[in-house]
């Protein structure tokens, strides 16, 4: 099986393997499928893109 681009960047962190988004506004959360995602677009809530640092991960912007 060939492995393309968008799967190896997929694998290559620990947050994507996850598989979930966050809304940095709302604080929605949604599954996602990283490769999908990488290939075709990110998922967008409240008018932004969604990302994939959970609320206890960010750090605190000044």
């Amino acid at each position: 099986m060939c492995v393309g681009l968008h799967d190896r960047i997929a694998a290559s962190h620990a947050r994507l393997q996850r598989g979930r988004v966050w809304c940095r506004s709302c604080g929605r959360s949604t599954r996602v499928d990283p490769v999908g995602a990488l290939r075709h677009g990110w998922p967008r809530c409240c008018d932004a893109t969604m990302t994939i640092d959970a609320p206890g991960e960010r750090e605190a912007i000044p």
